[in-house]
């Protein structure tokens, strides 16, 4: 079983005891590994998509749940 992203221990405890530079200088480094993560499942990302589009064309409709969206397809 995956581990959720937001249960995992974070890069950035105290954020109450950070300066205001200091918490811009990590959002700015955190979101710098945003395209890195995305270009990794890319082809994962675009059979989705083929499939969702697929399913689409067919008359299908396309409901999402949370947290987990991607567990909440329904055709």
């Amino acid at each position: 079983m995956n581990q959720k992203v937001t249960e995992q221990a974070s890069r950035y405890d105290d954020l109450e005891k950070m300066s205001i530079k200091e918490l811009l200088v990590s959002i700015n480094k955190e979101d710098q590994t945003v395209p890195v993560a995305v270009e990794a499942v890319l082809e994962k990302i675009e059979k989705l998509v083929d499939a969702i589009v697929d399913r689409m064309l067919s008359g299908g409709a396309y409901f999402t749940s949370e947290p987990e969206p991607a567990e909440g397809l329904v055709f």
